[in-house]
């Protein structure tokens, strides 16, 4: 049994190789990614943390409400939790910025940083009783980072506000 080569005299795999660079070309001009997502990707890719721990959250007073609910004017309370410690958020809206006000519960955080995708993150200060508060910040996705007292991190996990 002898190897065919293809008839333009290419080897196979370079026939193959012409043909997924043909079919990405075409399919980025036909479909192409939006920049506002390859921005925010890149983002949250850079904003990792091996060490830290996740609070994820655990409630979100959008998630199950009407329509009407959503859009009305009353705060969105989200709540993220890591073993005991628990960070409440209440999020407002005004028209394409938001305003978030909490409180960090279970632990004491020597920094606190509210990271929103696609810009610079932003320092909140944090009174004794674990408060804080920050506004304007723009609509998208965010996540607050906290520096702890005992030397670990506590990053939330990306919430769409």
């Amino acid at each position: 049994m002898t190897d065919q080569q293809p008839s333009d005299g290419q080897r196979p795999d370079a026939a193959d190789d012409q043909l997924l660079a043909d079919l990405r070309r075409v399919a980025a001009e036909a479909d192409p990614v939006p920049e506002a997502l390859i921005t925010t990707a890149r983002a949250a890719f850079g904003l990792r943390e091996i060490d830290a721990r996740v609070a994820e959250l655990v409630r979100d007073s959008a998630v199950g409400a009407s329509a009407t609910a959503v859009r009305g004017l009353g705060a969105r309370m989200l709540s993220f939790e890591a073993a005991d410690t628990v960070i409440e958020c209440e999020v407002t809206a005004r028209g394409a910025r938001r305003d978030v006000i909490g409180q960090l519960v279970g632990a004491v955080t020597a920094l606190l940083q509210v990271q929103v995708a696609g810009a610079r993150a932003v320092d909140v200060p944090v009174d004794d009783h674990g408060r804080f508060s920050v506004g304007d910040l723009p609509a998208g996705p965010f996540r607050l980072r906290c520096s702890l007292a005992d030397g670990s991190t506590l990053l939330t996990s990306w919430t769409a506000v």
